[in-house]
């Protein structure tokens, strides 16, 4: 398998070694975090002997709602986007899980309001599931950094300079012995964890916060609202939720692509349920990897197959 050194970078249509992938340290993007992006997940799928990208094309709309909004001007369009995925990863002949990063950004030197010249890169990295060798769940605590809203740095948008919110409220919970954290929004709300969406289990009711409570319109997320559905015969409640919700809860977990189900042992010291992962946690984890390796035939579609059949 290539290390992460020998794999090339995808850099306005030219692949290029990692090292010469750089930003002038006077560029927009650098000065001002005028910069967007999609992480995604591809699964190796050794018996196909195939590299599957999960739900590609979704990202890729996303990706170019986000540069709309932030007002940058190119050509790129969406099929672009999935486009030079498949290339960086076709290109790189990477045969193992991997985690994949798109950015745009406002390449060139200027000040903040400037909306060209604009630039695609595509980073490919070699990465197995979250956990790996880990144990299963994290603690959290709630942040007392309050998470950004629509009207100052629109969480619907995936740019860079949002995460320096999410990172000040991780930072804090490392420090104070936390493994991660949940955040409230300005009406003291619950929102998001800051790499992930986040559900409850409760009464026999799965709930997770609305796409209206400052946290990013998850593809995760919206893979889970359906599995729970069509697989598991639930329907999850979107509505506002409240912090003690949480302490209360019988489990808890959060999602992402990166970190794909992740389920939530604790919160502020009050143990969740168990304390332990859940059944229904586990029942959507196990669906859910079932599902973006190509073990359930009918969400194939999720599918992007990158490499060349030989």
């Amino acid at each position: 398998m290539k290390s992460d050194s020998d794999l090339k970078v995808l850099l306005n249509g030219n692949l290029i070694e990692k090292k010469e992938a750089v930003v002038n340290l006077d560029t927009v993007a650098f000065k001002y975090g005028t910069m967007v992006f999609e992480g995604l997940r591809g699964y190796w799928n050794e018996q196909q002997q195939q590299l599957y990208i999960f739900r590609l094309d979704d990202h890729s709309r996303r990706l170019e709602q986000s540069v709309r909004l932030m007002r940058m001007k190119t050509e790129y369009q969406a099929k672009d986007y999935s486009t030079a995925v498949i290339r960086a990863v076709r290109e790189n002949q990477l045969q193992a899980t991997a985690h994949i990063r798109q950015v745009v950004y406002v390449d060139g030197p200027g000040e903040a309001f400037v909306e060209g010249p604009v630039s695609q890169a595509v980073i490919v990295t070699p990465k197995g599931g979250w956990f790996d060798g880990k144990e299963l769940g994290i603690h959290t605590c709630f942040s007392s950094w309050q998470r950004i809203s629509d009207n100052s740095l629109p969480p619907r948008i995936k740019c860079a300079a949002n995460y320096q919110n999410a990172r000040l409220a991780l930072l804090q919970a490392r420090l104070d012995g936390y493994d991660s954290t949940l955040m409230l929004n300005a009406a003291g709300k619950v929102a998001e964890e800051p790499r992930g969406c986040v559900f409850i289990c409760r009464n026999d009711q799965v709930i997770t916060p609305t796409i209206t409570s400052d946290i990013l319109e998850s593809i995760t997320r919206t893979t889970l609202i359906q599995l729970f559905l069509e697989v598991h015969g639930i329907k999850v409640l979107e509505r506002d939720v409240d912090r003690t919700e949480f302490y209360a809860a019988d489990e808890a977990f959060i999602c992402g692509s990166g970190l794909e189900v992740a389920p939530i042992l604790s919160i502020d010291r009050f143990k969740i349920g168990k304390g332990k992962a859940g059944e229904v946690t586990m029942a959507i984890r196990d669906t859910y990897l079932k599902a973006v390796k190509g073990e359930i035939s009918k969400y194939q579609h999720w599918l992007t197959p990158c490499l060349e059949e030989k």
